[in-house]
Formats: structure tokens, C-alpha cells, sequence
């Protein structure tokens, strides 16, 4: 008796260690690889995300600008300014441009001036600007337009020049920023706006004055082979 007493323990404790171990998790190493056609599946209606490579680089290479746009005078009337620039990028961040620019000065409460004093107070005439700016391009961008990607660039500049006109004394300074649109490999599309520190006489009154500077224009690539 017992030994089947014993016996039935054995079977007891077999049966037991049995079902704990159905109960525990498998041991089993994950499967390497997903199933084939999950794999083909998943491929088919999933895109790789990621950065992407710039699809132009300016690094050594020569920019010729011609641009348009408008000059708010602080002190004189709002005008229209054309002009152009040349920029050398040195790296794929800095770069040096050289421009130059000119924007009728004129004001338009001159002649009311001139009735009430009995003479002329402002002299209206052509500014021709010329600047010296460092260039640095920060950021990268992509911006969706029509059915592709769009790269472009954050600029931001800054500098210093003269703004030759018979009310202008001294240097002038400025400093803006930048967005270009890589629409092919040898154009871009600019928009730029800064702001153009000078001193400046209007009507017996001396001061520093902002003057702001929106322009859009066209920048075409060629490359030197310097770098």
C-alpha cells in the first residue's frame, strides 16, 4: 500500500511540474528574421524615413545675384531698389558677398517743406549702396511644393558699406536674413530682408535711422574648382 502511495505522488508531482512548466513563458529564442512575406509586404507599402543628403552644395563655388525689391527709408519715402551681389562660399556654412545697389532718396513731404520755408530742404536724388557681408548658413531645409521636395537654405548675414547720398554721413551697417530655393542645380530662387543702419539728415533733423530692405531675386551657381 505504500507503494502505491508513493507512486501516486510521483505521478502527482510529474503532472504538476508538467503544467508549471506550460504555464512559464517559452525559452525559446525570437525568430531572427521577420516572416518573408510580412517582410515583402511591409516593404511594399512603407517609405525609409530619414535625413536625407543635401542635393547641392555651395562649397566652392561662385554666386552671381541679381535681385529687386523695395526700400523703406526711416526718415525719406519708401522707393524701389535694384541691384545685384557676388558671393564666394568658402565652405558649405560661410561665405562673403560683395553687392551693390541703388534706390531713389527722395521725400515726399519736400515740397510742403519747401512752400512753408520758402526753399528747398531736402535734396532728392540717386543712393547707390555698397556692402561687404559675411554670409553663414545655418540650417537646411525641405519644403513640399507641386509634387516634389524643395531644398533650400537659412542665410543670415551681416556687414558693413556706404550708402552714398547727399544725406548719408559716415558708415553704414546691416544685417538680415535669408531663404533660398534650390529649384535646379544651377538656380536659385532668393528672398532676402535686412535692415540698413545709417545716419542721415532730413529736413534739419540728425539721427541714426533703420531702414528696411525686402528684395527677391535669382542666384546663379558656377563653380571654381578652387576647393
Amino acid at each position: 500500500m505504500a507503494h502505491s502511495f508513493d507512486r501516486g505522488v510521483r505521478i502527482w508531482y510529474r503532472s504538476l511540474s508538467a503544467a508549471v512548466a506550460q504555464s512559464l513563458p517559452s525559452e525559446a529564442p525570437p525568430p531572427s528574421c521577420l516572416d518573408q512575406t510580412i517582410k515583402d509586404e511591409l516593404g511594399a507599402e512603407l517609405r525609409p524615413r530619414g535625413v536625407q543628403k543635401r542635393n547641392f552644395l555651395k562649397d566652392g563655388k561662385l554666386a552671381l545675384v541679381a535681385r529687386g525689391g523695395l526700400y523703406g527709408g526711416d526718415l525719406t519715402s519708401s522707393g524701389w531698389l535694384a541691384g545685384g551681389a557676388l558671393e564666394l562660399f568658402l565652405t558649405e556654412d560661410l561665405g562673403f558677398e560683395l553687392s551693390f545697389d541703388l534706390t531713389p532718396i527722395s521725400l515726399d513731404l519736400d515740397e510742403p517743406l519747401a512752400e512753408f520755408f520758402g526753399d528747398d530742404r531736402f535734396e532728392p536724388g540717386m543712393g547707390y549702396l555698397a556692402l561687404a557681408n559675411v554670409i553663414w548658413s545655418p540650417i537646411h531645409a525641405k519644403a513640399k511644393m507641386g509634387g516634389g521636395i524643395v531644398h533650400a537654405d537659412v542665410l543670415l548675414f551681416a556687414g558693413a558699406g556706404r550708402l552714398f547720398h547727399d544725406s548719408i554721413q559716415g558708415v553704414s551697417f546691416d544685417a538680415g536674413l535669408a531663404l533660398d530655393l534650390f529649384v535646379s542645380r544651377f538656380v536659385t530662387v532668393r528672398l532676402d530682408a535686412r535692415n540698413l543702419l545709417a545716419v542721415q539728415e532730413v529736413a534739419a533733423e540728425t539721427r541714426l535711422t533703420n531702414n528696411l530692405i525686402a528684395t527677391a531675386g535669382l542666384v546663379v551657381w558656377i563653380p571654381t574648382g578652387l576647393f
